[in-house]
């Protein structure tokens, strides 16, 4: 095998899998910073999913990422949520959830669960304690 045949091989490898920041965002693409300051083209973004549950926080500006790319070509490559990057926050998260449906924890529906001890009418409950 020549140099030159290696040499090429051994790019393509450390192409496979790389760190990136992410430029831009526009819906479910991104544009990252490879590691040299060049920009990428618009890369398609992994999500966590099965055809019944899905589950969308997609990285923005300012997000590591980690970009696997097939045969180390990066402009094919797909952009998988990276590293944290900054403080941990309190807690186990810290941003806003939004979606259709209902959420179950402990046996307990968000959408369909009662008040024990509250009198039907028109008034409002307290805050949640």
């Amino acid at each position: 095998m020549s140099e030159f045949t290696l040499s090429q091989i051994m790019q393509a490898l450390e192409r496979i899998v790389m760190v990136a920041t992410v430029l831009d965002r526009r819906g479910d693409k991104v544009r990252v910073k490879w590691a040299d300051g060049a920009p990428s083209n618009w890369l398609k973004l992994a999500q966590l999913g099965s055809k019944d549950q899905k589950l969308w926080i997609p990285q923005n500006a300012g997000d590591q990422v980690l970009v696997l790319s097939p045969g180390g070509d990066t402009t094919k490559g797909i952009v998988y949520p990276g590293p944290f990057a900054g403080g941990v926050p309190a807690g186990n998260f810290d941003g806003t959830f939004t979606g259709v449906g209902d959420v179950v924890a402990s046996d307990i529906s968000l959408v369909n669960h009662v008040h024990v001890g509250i009198t039907p009418g028109p008034a409002d409950t307290g805050e949640p304690k």
